[in-house]
């Protein structure tokens, strides 16, 4: 926590702090969420094995029997694990800080940060894990998308549309980009020259969503601090050099297909769009304590909705 000196800055700006932020969190964008009633449950996978997509004989003959058909009905889990993490806010921090300082915001916005960026690292960890999604290749030397002159991610990714389809019958809608896969494919040669030809000069996710004709381009740039704490910030992207195409629905309903889904438990108590925020007076340690809750459980639905390149590039 912070030392009461370095909440008291002499003549500081109110209208002005500095804050570490992370940005372009994606997990909510490609494991939309479900608000559920109860924090464990199961729900339904309808027709696994595809039976409405086999042509059966529907001949029938006067005075004959139809052809009796039909699909198969299983379930699945969820949990909704409780995240949570908590702070203190001391009296003295409280007292003598500026009107830049808010400890009892700051606390929150911190906290629900942490929680949200477990959240990416976990997502990130199941669907660049190659035993998840089974459908995958790992790319190395001049197959790499990072090699100018050998490879053409644009051919790459119309190729495995077709792996898609042929997994879960539905054209894949979402390319997730990296960053560090991001800045060398916006600059590739096969990219370049198609948005040349679309008289495009800047490439950015919507001219590289039209090249790859796919609905949206996904650029996460969350970072995390691998260093232990004391020492010296060491910062990583969560998605790292992985590249992933995918399809996604606009929006989860009964009897549709999607990659992933988080369940949010959206009737825990105190609950607000999934968290809660509690503050309790404790005053043994003359300090409010805070804890900051969400209710989750990220799951992978269907893993034939996606394809993964393992070093997309070098």
């Amino acid at each position: 926590m912070p030392e009461i000196s370095e909440v008291h800055i002499d003549a500081a700006l109110t209208n002005l702090s500095v804050a570490y932020r992370n940005s372009a969190f994606i997990s909510d964008a490609l494991a939309p969420v479900i608000n559920v009633r109860k924090q464990f449950d199961r729900y339904f996978i309808y027709d696994a094995d595809r039976e409405a997509f086999r042509a059966n004989n529907d001949r029938r003959a006067p005075g004959a029997e139809a052809n009796e058909v039909d699909f198969s009905l299983s379930t699945d889990n969820y949990t909704a694990d409780d995240h949570a993490l908590t702070a203190v806010v001391p009296d003295e921090e409280r007292d003598n800080a500026d009107p830049a300082i808010q400890p009892s915001v700051d606390r929150v916005e911190f906290l629900r940060e942490k929680i949200d960026l477990n959240k990416e690292v976990e997502l990130a960890g199941l669907l660049t894990d190659a035993a998840v999604i089974t459908q995958n290749e790992t790319l190395s030397g001049t197959g790499q998308w990072s090699d100018f002159i050998n490879s053409d991610p644009v051919q790459a990714v119309e190729t495995r549309k077709s792996t898609i389809v042929g997994s879960v019958q539905t054209l894949p809608n979402t390319l997730v980009l990296p960053y560090e896969v991001y800045t060398q494919v916006r600059v590739h040669p096969a990219v370049v020259d198609r948005a040349a030809y679309a008289n495009v000069a800047v490439v950015g996710p919507e001219v590289l969503a039209q090249i790859f004709d796919v609905d949206r381009v996904l650029v996460p740039r969350a970072l995390r601090n691998t260093a232990a704490p004391g020492q010296t910030p060491s910062m990583s992207f969560v998605w790292g050099k992985d590249a992933l195409l995918a399809y996604v629905p606009p929006r989860p309903a009964l009897k549709s297909v999607s990659l992933a889904l988080t369940f949010q438990w959206s009737g825990a108590p105190s609950s607000l769009s999934g968290h809660s925020v509690e503050v309790w007076r404790e005053d043994r340690r003359k300090a409010d304590v805070i804890r900051v809750q969400r209710y989750y459980d990220q799951k992978v639905i269907a893993a034939g909705a996606a394809w993964l390149w393992v070093d997309a590039v070098a």
